[in-house]
């Protein structure tokens, strides 16, 4: 068989609907077997199938159990034939050109890491809380041209293979929100593999938005587990990622940081439009309040 360079990895869970989706949408990008896709069912009641039109070297691989992101990808990673992965979610929107633009992409810039900009899709409703969250240009730093560690993400993202090999994939132990994405990033800046980029030209929409019930029971069970995890095994991170100690634990001890919380909170229950500053703070709350309650 022809070299393959490219493996799109999709981890998923009792969604056929949009599975079928995306499958359709990357079948409009002319398939052949210079790039596949690798489906990985994660533990779905249901089982789910790759679409009748998905080509022969398309394939689909099944947890009996759902295990969880770390584990799914690594899966998606171990099948891969690709030089190059790129790990998506099936809540994405992929255009007819997206694999010919990929390949530009790849031949014309340099990078370890690459990930997309993610936005709302035009036709998904959403309040003012999940407005935010979908700009995720305005939320996301930049130092140089350079993504720092802890901004980096994995759910749309591209890199080498060999690179990810090399450093053990994710870490199956850390399967908690946003954990094992920070430890990978950080193993891999450590192995020098510190070009982390944003693909600000070809970026994707997403159709399914998260809700706030969602977003700050991820984060809290973050503050709860995987924060610590991660510190545990990483505890020269925690002066980047727990910062100001000292005017935290002013907040802390004279409640100031959980009744804050409370209030936006609140005002995100009742829709209310708050500044990227006080969003940006709720979220930092969340998890501040969820590490010190633990």
């Amino acid at each position: 068989m022809p070299a393959c360079d490219l493996s799109i990895v999709l981890p998923v869970n009792s969604n056929q609907e949009n599975l079928d989706r995306i499958l359709l949408e990357l079948s409009a990008n002319s398939p052949d077997v210079s790039w596949e896709v690798i489906v990985v069912d994660d533990g779905s009641s249901i089982a789910l199938q790759l679409s009748d039109t998905s080509p022969d070297h398309w394939n689909i691989y099944r947890n009996e159990n759902r295990q969880g992101a770390a584990v799914a990808r690594n899966i998606g990673v171990k099948h891969a034939r690709g030089e190059f992965i790129i790990l998506l979610s099936v809540f994405l929107k992929i255009p007819d050109t997206y694999i010919d633009q990929l390949r530009a992409f790849i031949k014309n810039h340099h990078f370890d890491i690459a990930q997309h900009l993610v936005e709302k899709s035009p036709n998904a409703q959403a309040d003012y809380f999940q407005v935010f969250l979908a700009g995720q240009k305005g939320r996301v730093s930049r130092v140089g041209k350079n993504l720092p560690v802890k901004n980096t993400q994995f759910g749309a993202a591209i890199f080498k293979k060999e690179m990810f090999v090399e450093v053990g994939g994710f870490d199956e132990t850390m399967n908690h929100y946003g954990g094992h994405e920070l430890d990978l990033a950080y193993r891999l800046d450590q192995k020098g593999y510190s070009t982390r980029v944003l693909i600000e030209d070809l970026s994707l929409e997403r159709v399914k938005l998260e809700t706030h019930s969602s977003v700050s029971s991820r984060l809290q069970e973050y503050g709860r587990i995987g924060l610590p995890a991660l510190l545990k095994k990483h505890p020269e991170l925690k002066k980047t990622i727990l910062l100001y100690p000292q005017l935290w634990y002013l907040l802390k001890i004279f409640g100031i940081s959980k009744g804050l919380e409370n209030r936006l909170n609140k005002r995100i229950e009742q829709n209310v439009k708050l500044s990227k500053r006080q969003y940006r703070l709720y979220l930092h709350l969340l998890v501040r309040n969820a590490w010190d309650a633990r």
